[in-house]
């Protein structure tokens, strides 16, 4: 089994006048764009079976312009939204096989990659830029810690697949 952990794009700064709620702010133009480039970048390289995504509106936003990309549907698993790392990896350890892409944010991203790797979240500091990604894999069991990185990379580099 794969998952592939990705930040979402880059989306509209705090501003409590505009978003009294913070879970509804809304991906830019410009990470709409930056995100459509991300995502053609990594159908390149991996194939997801299954986009599981954050409630929070931008995050669910970027989970839709990946899914276009591998004709997919999204749906939302709400422990990428609050760091609920063991809830997640509950979840995804329910899928027996294939890829599963994971949208959220950071610093949950970062941390959910060092919960998979190593058992802890604050154990490896791998921080996600806006539209990075990484895969990891589980050559066995899927537990805390029994994970192995197979590849991370900013967005820059991904938007260069295309």
């Amino acid at each position: 089994m794969e998952l592939l952990l990705v930040r979402h794009a880059i989306a509209a700064e705090r501003d409590h006048a505009a978003y009294r709620d913070d879970r509804a702010r809304p991906l830019t133009a410009e990470g709409r764009k930056r995100m459509a480039d991300v995502a053609s970048g990594l159908a390149q390289v991996v194939t997801p079976t299954e986009v599981l995504t954050s409630p929070l509106l931008r995050a669910r936003q970027t989970a839709e312009i990946l899914a276009r990309s591998w004709r997919l549907k999204v749906s939302e698993l709400g422990s990428l939204g609050n760091g609920d790392h063991p809830g997640t990896l509950s979840a995804v350890a329910q899928r027996t096989s294939g890829t599963v892409a994971l949208v959220g944010h950071e610093p949950w991203m970062g941390e959910l990659l060092s919960y998979l790797l190593t058992g802890d979240p604050e154990a490896v500091s791998a921080p996600f830029k806006k539209g990075g990604a990484a895969l990891v894999e589980a050559p066995g069991s899927t537990g805390a810690g029994e994970w192995v990185l197979r590849w991370a990379m900013p967005p820059s580099a991904l938007r260069r697949l295309r």
